[in-house]
């Protein structure tokens, strides 16, 4: 009995033994693997992009050459304020003064031809009326004339040859009223005719001399806004139709068009504060906000080279002028305490964002819910706890893998 003892606590000590081996076998071959981590921290977060801008106004208005013409005055210079109406200089007109006064002569031969075809043609007319009345009268007289002799015919109390004289006279009475009619309404008709043919030529001629009055106005160049005068020709220049004078910008509507890369420009959106720094007020910081986004890519005004979108910004009036190249900080997220942690420690696993914790040495998985990003860190909501050590790049570590921190990484910081 006391050999059985024996032997079962021999097996027993040789169990214990093969145990301990194995277990520090196992041990040895799962050797805690290197990372590197950081600490998750409540700090000031803050997203923004720095950019570069020009300063361009709502309301701006071009002063184009009207007609081919020289420049012989300018009467303002660059950044000069000018008030609408006010005079902004002067084109060589002699072209259109020519036109004005061959206009004006054609006028007067059109009112001269009109008149005198309104003189003769209305005394033919008044002749011709004053004819017809009198024939009206002997037709008249002559319809009466023939009731009486026929009455009196009836009665015997006339011969026949009388009634027969009677009623050749009421015939020719009335061809004469015919005539005098039909000679009548051909006057009128012709009179009305050359009268309208000339009246509609004198209002061609009036027409013409308008237009060229309006083209030789067109000569003094005139402000069609208030703002500031940004850039102008030279005088003596010869200048085509449609040529640019001059361009005038509101100052009351300034704003202000930044060109954001195609990378930056996510999560830039209607209303969110900006600022902007001009050389001209150095330490100054003018407050704007972003009024739209460009739907497009296009070409840079500033880096010909680059690709960007534009991002229009509203300002209030200062000091700055029309055509100014600015500094632009937008925040796409102003500053706002939240638990961060290093980009590189976040895992994107589709709509799974996943980190591992070193707890102990092990790295255990995480999966967390983020908020916003910037280009060093983002902010965790929900599923780690400050001060969580979260093992950077952790892209070949595995849930509950032994671990050795080798290093700590920065902080989370503002």
């Amino acid at each position: 009995m006391r050999s059985i003892k024996l032997s079962l606590a021999i097996a027993g000590a040789i169990l214990l033994i093969a145990v301990v081996v194995a277990s520090i076998i196992r041990g040895s071959s799962t050797a805690a693997v290197e990372v590197k981590t950081a600490q998750a921290e409540e700090r000031i977060f803050e997203d923004k992009v720095l950019t570069t801008g020009r300063i361009e106004a709502f309301r701006r208005a071009e002063v184009v050459a009207p007609f081919p013409a020289r420049l012989l005055s300018l009467k303002v210079k660059d950044g000069d304020y000018v008030a609408a109406g006010q005079l902004l200089g002067v084109l060589d007109t002699d072209e259109m003064e020519k036109r004005l006064g061959e206009t004006r002569a054609a006028l007067a031969v059109a009112e001269a031809e009109l008149a005198q075809a309104q003189t003769p043609a209305a005394l033919e007319v008044t002749q011709a009326e004053a004819a017809l009345k009198e024939a009206e009268a002997q037709f008249q007289d002559a319809r009466r004339k023939l009731e009486r002799y026929r009455s009196l015919f009836e009665q015997g109390a006339v011969p026949e040859a009388d009634l027969e004289a009677a009623e050749t006279e009421y015939v020719k009475a009335e061809a004469n009223r015919q005539s005098a009619e039909a000679r009548l309404t051909a006057l009128q008709k012709s009179h009305d005719e050359k009268i309208r043919v000339l009246q509609a030529r004198v209002e061609q001629a009036r027409v013409a001399v308008d237009n060229a009055r309006q083209e030789a106005a067109k000569g003094r160049l005139t402000a069609p806004i208030g703002g500031v005068v940004l850039t102008t020709a030279r005088e003596g220049t010869f200048l085509q139709p449609g040529t640019i004078i001059l361009t005038i910008s509101d100052r009351n509507s300034l704003q202000v068009v930044a060109e954001v890369s195609e990378q930056d420009v996510r999560g830039i959106a209607a209303g969110q504060e900006a600022e902007i720094h001009w050389a001209g007020s150095p330490g100054k910081t003018l407050p704007a906000k972003v009024s739209r986004v460009s739907p497009a890519v296009t070409r840079s005004n500033i880096h010909e080279t680059e690709n960007v979108v534009r991002v229009y910004l509203d300002m209030e009036r200062n000091d700055i002028l029309p055509g100014a190249t600015v500094d632009v900080v937008i925040h796409r997220v102003k500053p706002r305490k939240s638990l961060l942690i290093p980009n590189e420690a976040l895992l994107d696993e589709g709509k799974t964002k996943t980190v591992f914790v070193v707890e102990g040495n092990l790295a255990r998985k995480r999966t967390v819910t983020v908020g916003r990003s910037n280009e060093l860190y983002t902010e965790i909501l929900d599923g780690l706890k400050p001060g969580a050590a979260v093992v950077i790049n952790p892209k070949n570590i595995k849930d509950g893998q032994p671990v050795r921190k080798i290093q700590a990484g920065a902080k989370a910081s503002d």
